[in-house]
């Protein structure tokens, strides 16, 4: 019985803590019971809350916005001018990015893909690397 508890318990803050959008955009919607109390557990272990979301912090001055997705989101533009190509399985997450949301740009550990964009909004991280121009079609 105590088990069935945590089960819910666990369901319960997924459900709470995520908007109708996350559930869809991460596939938490599909989850078992149990399934959403096992990754509860996971992250729970493996991750600490923030004390305050990425989204509601105050904004930086010097970190870029997004100005564009471009290409299906291959190539993103940002409000500084500099212009990104996206780690191909990363484009899922640029496809899905908002215009005007803060930028936080740090290294990788990736040679191809030398930078880490995070959203700020989001919280979501992609890789890229600088670009020039858009590829010519």
């Amino acid at each position: 019985m105590l088990i069935l508890a945590l089960f819910i318990l666990a369901a319960e803050i997924l459900d709470h803590e995520m908007t109708s959008q996350e559930k869809k955009e991460t596939g938490v919607y599909k989850l078992s019971d149990k399934q959403k109390a096992a990754l509860q557990e996971w992250i729970d272990i493996h991750y600490e809350k923030r004390q305050t979301p990425l989204a509601t912090r105050s904004p930086h001055k010097n970190r870029p916005t997004l100005s564009e997705s471009l290409l299906n989101g291959s190539y993103i533009r940002l409000s500084d001018g500099s212009l990104w190509n996206v780690r191909p399985q990363d484009t899922p997450f640029t496809q899905s990015w908002i215009n005007a949301v803060e930028i936080i740009i740090s290294p990788s550990n990736d040679k191809e893909y030398p930078y880490k964009l995070t959203n700020s909004l989001t919280g979501t991280s992609i890789y890229a690397r600088k670009a020039d121009h858009l590829p010519s079609k």
